[in-house]
């Protein structure tokens, strides 16, 4: 990765940090300690996400996946990673997945203002990877992507 785009990240982590504090300000400063309290919850859950990328893949796929985080986040949709059992990771940046994925679930649940929470699993076999993706609704919806390898 380049310059240029760590710059970029760094950037969007400082402005996603940001935000979030002034959230939390806001409750406090309203007297609504309870969604205060409820909003931090939501923050750590989506910061435990983030440590299961850097903690189980090369540096230059958790840079990947950590944007598409961002990318999801920019759809409306909280990404929370389960599982990565994954070698060829690049073939996802390839075609841009999961972000290109998940385009088609928002699309599909008309996503309005309220941000779903969308959980994946993503397991490489020798034919392809499968993204699978679920929890969106509270109930058992489940959604499979298969990335073929050529």
């Amino acid at each position: 990765m380049d310059a240029e785009f760590m710059v970029g990240l760094l950037r969007r982590m400082k402005h996603d940090l940001a935000n979030h504090l002034q959230v939390l300000n806001g409750y406090l400063q309203l007297g609504q300690p309870d969604e205060a309290q409820d909003y931090l919850h939501s923050v750590i859950e989506g910061l435990d996400a983030e440590r299961m990328i850097l903690r189980s893949l090369p540096a230059p796929a958790c840079l990947y996946f950590y944007d598409q985080l961002l990318k999801a986040n920019d759809l409306g949709i909280g990404l929370r990673f389960e599982d990565i059992d994954l070698e060829s990771w690049e073939l996802l940046k390839d075609r841009r997945e999961p972000a290109a994925s998940l385009e088609i679930i928002r699309q599909e649940l008309g996503i309005g203002c309220q941000e779903p929470v969308i959980y994946l699993s993503i397991c490489e076999e020798a034919g392809g990877i499968d993204l699978l993706y679920s929890g969106w609704s509270g109930g058992n919806e489940a959604r499979v992507f298969r990335i073929e390898k050529e």
